[in-house]
């Protein structure tokens, strides 16, 4: 495997199109509540090869919940409710694109916030262990099925490590 010095937002653009990866990780959103860009997060430093260990993840979800929780839920709450009655309207369509923005947003500041707390560069290790302790600082225990979720995440994610060879 080859180190990595991708950003965490070129990381995101080149993860989530890939066939399967959309559908995990909204069904880790909406059925067990852990946070897509936490897990996002994981999956970067998993291919940075930062080591759990050395990763301090309650105070990278202290850095992401002020953002989560009072823009990016309203905005989902907002997006959701409008497609309801309305999903091919200009206003669905601008919630979307303001939800979005403001996702990518949060993703610039974990990059730059991990980044600041000496995130290693090293061959990628195994997404598993950092995404199992993303979901624990996320207080959601991993059932059998998060489980099965995750482990399926993680061979995607470390398909594409293996690609980048």
């Amino acid at each position: 495997m080859t180190k990595t010095a991708l950003t965490l937002t070129d990381h995101v653009h080149r993860l989530y199109p890939l066939p399967g990866v959309e559908p995990i990780l909204l069904r880790l959103q909406d059925e067990y509540g852990l946070d897509v860009l936490l897990l996002l997060v994981a999956c970067w430093l998993a291919g940075r090869g930062q080591p759990v260990e050395g990763t301090d993840w309650t105070s990278i979800c202290a850095e992401q919940r002020p953002a989560h929780q009072r823009v990016i839920m309203h905005l989902r709450a907002a997006r959701r409710a409008v497609a309801e009655h309305d999903r091919d309207t200009e206003l669905y369509a601008m919630i979307k694109a303001c939800e979005q923005a403001a996702e990518w947003q949060q993703l610039e500041r974990l990059g730059v916030f991990c980044e600041g707390m000496g995130v290693v560069l090293s061959d990628p290790v195994s997404p598993d262990a950092q995404l199992f302790a993303s979901c624990e600082a996320q207080g959601v225990e991993v059932s059998a099925s998060v489980s099965r979720l995750l482990a399926e995440l993680a061979g995607l994610v470390t398909r594409q490590i293996r690609m980048k060879r």
